[in-house]
């Protein structure tokens, strides 16, 4: 395989100046705007990764590489003049919503932390009928009890975080239980 050909890896090969080269940024929908070629002044929309959910595009570098990254991770670094440095993840839960004010840097923690199921670590326990909280740091399970109420394993969990410096979405206490701000 000649180097022309091989694929590239990592997006932050790919210099954001090209980018901008490549693609104007439409803040109202989202949507990379085509500069070139016959799609020019065309939307670019991405296509969907199978079994992840993701939105993919393909950026082509001038000698004839290509990458294929995150539709959102490109935004970002058109916006941002810059690659992030880990993941990006959507504010509201939404993949095809790459407006940069729904975008952000992110690490695993707190993309598992915006999801509809993210519990602020309680689950109920029915062999014991009683909440359980627990946290995961560096790929361990910490157990942190058994409470009586949903509130009282949350709050366990979140007093956790702060302890151990983890970065949390902010809590807010809703109907006897906390949930992300950022759900309301």
């Amino acid at each position: 395989m000649t180097t022309a050909k091989k694929k590239l890896r990592l997006s932050n090969e790919f210099p954001v100046e090209r980018l901008w080269e490549l693609y104007d940024f439409n803040p109202l929908t989202g949507y990379l705007i085509s500069r070139t070629g016959p799609n020019k002044g065309k939307p670019i929309i991405g296509y969907l990764q199978k079994n992840k959910g993701a939105w993919l595009i393909k950026l082509f570098r001038e000698d004839g590489t290509i990458l294929r990254t995150n539709y959102a991770r490109v935004v970002f670094a058109w916006c941002k003049g810059r690659w992030p440095e880990g993941s990006v993840d959507h504010i509201d839960r939404e993949p095809r919503n790459n407006r940069i004010w729904n975008l952000r840097e992110a690490d695993s923690v707190l993309q598992n932390q915006n999801t509809s199921c993210f519990n602020y670590g309680a689950c109920w326990n029915k062999s014991k009928k009683k909440w359980q909280s627990q946290i995961s740091t560096n790929g361990e399970v910490k157990y942190l009890g058994n409470f009586d109420s949903q509130r009282s394993a949350q709050e366990a969990y979140i007093r956790t975080c702060k302890e151990i410096g983890r970065p949390l979405l902010e809590p807010v206490l809703v109907d006897g239980r906390y949930i992300p701000v950022e759900r309301l």
